[in-house]
């Protein structure tokens, strides 16, 4: 059963590139703005979502139950206001479960944007129902009402572990 696991995840792996399913494993995964969908609300952009099929996480006779996901997302974003610093969030959930939430604020400074940066790192059991991870980047706080704050760039790293417990 581990000769096939390994096996299947090598096989998986090969030809791997954005909004391809992620397989459970320790691959680091790498998204811009453009694998990203825009979330339009009165004929605005207010946020960007990514929706990646997650695959292999299933009960391990092996380990004789689920494994224990690790969860481990980094990103980064920046744009531009009416002047103000831009307010971004960060939310990741996987299949409706929640992952973890981050926020930070990009800004100018001496004449270069300092980009808001994200980190969220979670471990979870999640009995086989993580198949879909959506990641959602929006402008919060005062930024979400400025209709001249803009996400320009956005990228986004994730990588899930599998903890087996040894």
């Amino acid at each position: 059963m581990k000769k096939l696991t390994t096996a299947m995840l090598f096989l998986m792996s090969l030809g791997a590139h954005a909004v391809e399913p992620i397989y459970v494993g320790g691959e680091q995964h790498s998204y811009t703005k453009s694998d990203f969908t825009p979330v339009i609300e009165g004929g605005k952009v207010v946020s960007y979502s990514l929706e990646v099929p997650v695959l292999v996480d299933a009960y391990d006779d092996f380990i004789g139950g689920y494994p224990e996901l690790i969860f481990d997302v980094s990103g980064e974003a920046n744009g531009t206001t009416s002047g103000a610093p831009l307010l971004v969030g960060m939310s990741v959930e996987c299949s409706g479960t929640d992952i973890g939430y981050d926020a930070d604020v990009a800004f100018e400074r001496r004449g270069m944007v300092i980009p808001a940066r994200f980190s969220i790192y979670n471990r979870k059991v999640t009995h086989g129902t993580c198949k879909s991870l959506k990641i959602n980047v929006s402008k919060t706080g005062h930024s979400a009402a400025d209709s001249s704050a803009v996400i320009e760039n956005l990228n986004a790293n994730l990588i899930i572990y599998l903890n087996l417990g040894f």
